[in-house]
């Protein structure tokens, strides 16, 4: 497999992310956990750490860490 490099891509200057802004991109929700939440609204993740998945369900939601594949939002069919 070919890695890509900046040259090949041909981007601008203003195209390219500065390093700042790559790791909030890549940090995302802190998806090296084993938990996951529904939010009261319905929308769900899996894969976070217990606090992101306990402080994103407050309010009405729904988190799960040792038994998320038992749930609707993180289990089988949930597209997670």
């Amino acid at each position: 497999m070919k890695k890509l490099s900046l040259e090949m891509l041909r981007l601008s200057t203003n195209e390219i992310l500065e390093r700042s802004q790559m790791k909030k991109i890549t940090g995302g929700y802190g998806s090296s956990g084993t938990c996951g939440f529904i939010t009261a609204s319905g929308s769900s993740f899996c894969g976070v750490s217990r606090d992101v998945a306990e402080k994103n369900a407050a309010g009405g939601g729904w988190w799960c860490c040792s038994q998320c594949a038992t749930t609707s939002y993180c289990g089988p069919g949930s597209g997670w």
